[in-house]
């Protein structure tokens, strides 16, 4: 990985070009674009309105019949920016990335169309277009690649006689934060070590975190007793299996008892572990953010860009992790440009607990090529940047796309747009400079496969 921010400038010039043709292409045709799923990109994809009230929305939409409980679409956002500069419409749904696939899938053949009786709920319910304007789901967002079963899932609801299959692209990265509430430690540089036994409950009292935990030296005055809590996702969640991804990979000897396993449930990955008394499921990564916020002694772990953006917190804190920060540590730009494997997805996971990605099966003649995943062994404990990254998806129909092929071909090319990014303020180093919690993706195989993988 680097930080060098001139690495977007490689995307193939016709890959650049295409995006800006099939912009104009998109806005001819001012397509209203329904989506959701995952909760880590969200601020990057469609700004932070949503956090700015009490209980945080779920639905952010600049579509006018829209009612007015949505979230506003910021211009500045990826596909905010995308959608003013086009002239289509987006909403955006967040239900966690075990949901928005499921939704996305017609996993179990009964979520067919999303509209007056899809509202945006956070759960199964739809991705909720507005009322009366049924429409199946565009595309879906998901930190955790697509498992076989998941992609199983497409036929077995039905999808595949209309969509033929889905296809996946990796979209953005995020870094995930561990975030915590105690007084009594200003400032926080875990070991790999001390974040091992934290997830694995292991640590139940701040005092038990050695110096050595804390990369400090020996010697360093222990913390004061006080009640650990740990605060985790309570829903399917991208951000928990890319914090899964990291802790399985780099925990091994490091926890006394079983292993941790690379899934989007932390009660499954961490299965073999008892959490601390007082421990804190809360759903989506604002969620869990408000809620070590609001429980002194408590630390979890989110996405660091919905914990950068979330207003009224007043004792949370952000740990370095191995000495590395979630934002001053992730580059701008990934690029992912030799890594990027097609037509694979997650079969399982070894018996260390890390995923398994194998090559696909029952895919589509006619899509190949289109499974699009960057294996997660690649960035699950990067030495040189922030250590606990997620690689973000977003999913769409391969076929049956009619009338809105050319707007979603739009919306998946700007994805990989020259660099600087125009116009987007809330992915790579942001207007302040310090860091998003976001990084863009540098993949050219994704973006030379776009207009073939998405077709009317």
């Amino acid at each position: 990985m680097c930080k060098c921010h001139a690495i977007r400038a490689k995307l193939v010039a016709g890959a650049v070009l295409l995006s800006l043709g099939l912009s104009a292409i998109g806005a001819a045709m001012a397509t209203n674009v329904y989506g959701g799923g995952a909760t880590l990109p969200a601020g990057g994809y469609v700004g932070w309105s949503f956090v700015s009230s009490r209980p945080v929305r779920f639905f952010s939409s600049n579509v006018s019949s829209t009612s007015s409980g949505a979230a506003t679409v910021a211009t500045d956002s990826l596909i905010g920016h995308w959608a003013s500069t086009t002239g289509n419409s987006v909403s955006y749904c967040q239900t966690g990335s075990g949901n928005g696939k499921k939704i996305f899938d017609h996993f179990d053949g009964s979520v067919v169309l999303i509209g007056a009786t899809g509202a945006c709920t956070g759960t199964t319910s739809g991705f909720g277009a507005a009322s009366g304007a049924p429409v199946d789901p565009h595309f879906a967002g998901s930190d955790a690649p697509m498992s076989q079963q998941e992609f199983n899932w497409f036929t077995s609801g039905g999808k595949n006689t209309a969509n033929t299959q889905p296809v996946q692209f990796p979209a953005i990265v995020g870094s995930v934060a561990i975030a915590y509430n105690n007084p009594d430690a200003s400032s926080l540089n875990l070991t790999d070590a001390a974040v091992c036994r934290i997830f694995a409950g292991q640590v139940t009292n701040w005092n038990q975190l050695t110096a050595a935990d804390r990369n400090l030296p020996s010697g360093s005055a222990a913390l004061p007793s006080r009640a650990l809590k740990l605060a985790f996702r309570s829903d399917g969640s991208g951000t928990t299996f890319s914090l899964a991804n990291h802790l399985s990979t780099v925990c091994g000897s490091a926890v006394t008892t079983g292993h941790f396993v690379t899934d989007q449930s932390f009660a499954v990955v961490a299965a073999a572990f008892t959490q601390p008394t007082g421990s804190i499921g809360a759903s989506g990564d604002t969620g869990v953010v408000l809620a070590i916020d609001e429980s002194l002694g408590a630390i979890g772990y989110a996405e660091a860009g919905n914990l950068k953006n979330t207003s009224g917190l007043t004792a949370t804190k952000v740990a370095q992790v191995n000495g590395f920060d979630p934002y001053a540590d992730l580059p701008a730009i990934i690029p992912f440009i030799t890594s990027v494997m097609q037509d694979h997805v997650i079969s399982g996971v070894r018996a260390d607990g890390a995923p398994i990605v194998t090559s696909l099966t029952g895919g589509s003649p006619t899509a190949g090529g289109c499974m699009l995943i960057v294996d997660p062994a690649l960035y699950a404990n990067p030495s040189s940047t922030y250590p606990i990254l997620a690689v973000s998806y977003l999913m769409a129909n391969n076929t049956g796309n009619g009338a809105d092929a050319s707007a979603m071909q739009s919306l998946f090319s700007s994805l990989y747009g020259s660099s600087p990014h125009p116009g987007v303020n809330t992915v790579g180093s942001g207007v302040d400079g310090k860091g998003t919690g976001y990084a863009f993706i540098n993949a050219p195989v994704a973006a030379n496969r776009v207009t073939s993988c998405i077709r009317a």
